[in-house]
């Protein structure tokens, strides 16, 4: 199984960054000229997206306990920008 075929299958937020991650250092190990936008282009998706991602495994690194009990991938996201109340709903009429 490859490692994109093995990104389509996974569920969560976090095992998803973690793939792309293992992929892009696995790559610029083995090509010191590989770039994030040649990860996007292996995964068929945007380079803001592996760039999220990088962002998303380099935080499951250094706190794994409180990334892996967030449910979404944009909590993640927020909690890594420092966004606290990214996205407050207007309750008012």
């Amino acid at each position: 199984m490859t490692f994109v075929e093995r990104y389509e299958q996974e569920t969560t937020w976090y095992g998803k960054a973690t793939i792309m991650e293992l992929y892009h250092l696995a790559m610029t190990q083995r090509n010191k000229g590989w770039t994030i936008a040649m990860t996007a282009e292996s995964f068929s998706c945007s380079i803001g997206l592996v760039s999220e991602n990088l962002k998303l495994a380099g935080a499951l690194h250094l706190n794994p306990t409180v990334y892996m009990t967030l449910t979404t991938r944009q909590e993640a996201l927020d909690k890594v920008n420092g966004r606290r109340y990214a996205r407050v709903r207007d309750t008012q009429d």
